[in-house]
């Protein structure tokens, strides 16, 4: 059912953040190899893809790679029930998104745990190693940009690094 508020998200957070060079994520269930940690409870639905001429967005943010030649933008909904897990993963492009209703826990790759709510805008850094958990007893809901090399998928599976 689409709301008001996911009709703004899926023409303005994909416009917005394509503008800006911006994408989201967390991630959707991927299949994992024995030493990654699966993901458990997450739903995905895709809203929008369309393929981007990095000529025409700005400089990615400070730290994040150039965009490739053939750049994929994505928007999607994610839904992570209470008590499920992303699993590790890594993003191979720029992801950014807002949590949409629900708490957001994530860990990252040095241990560390950033809790984002309602209205909070998340990134993820290309490359580099998280989980996203909802500890809380409300599913949350994100919505997700995802600017990738062609072809690449919305994540990649990568060992845990915490307990």
């Amino acid at each position: 059912m689409r709301t008001p508020l996911t009709r703004l998200a899926a023409t303005g957070v994909l416009a917005g953040t394509a503008t800006m060079g911006l994408v989201v994520a967390v991630t959707a269930a991927l299949a994992a190899p024995a030493s990654a940690t699966p993901s458990q409870g997450v739903t995905a639905d895709d809203l929008a893809e369309l393929e981007l001429a990095p000529s025409l967005l700005p400089p990615p943010p400070a730290g994040h790679p150039p965009l490739p030649d053939e750049t994929e933008g994505s928007l999607r909904r994610l839904v992570i029930a209470p008590g499920g897990s992303t699993g590790w993963h890594h993003h191979n492009g720029h992801v950014q998104g807002i949590v949409v209703s629900g708490t957001l826990t994530r860990v990252l790759a040095d241990c560390s745990r950033v809790v984002s709510g309602p209205g909070s805008w998340v990134s993820e850094d290309p490359g580099s190693d998280h989980v996203g958990l909802n500890l809380g007893s409300d599913p949350v809901v994100l919505l997700v940009t995802y600017l990738l090399p062609d072809d690449e998928p919305f994540a990649e599976d990568a060992p845990a690094r915490c307990s």
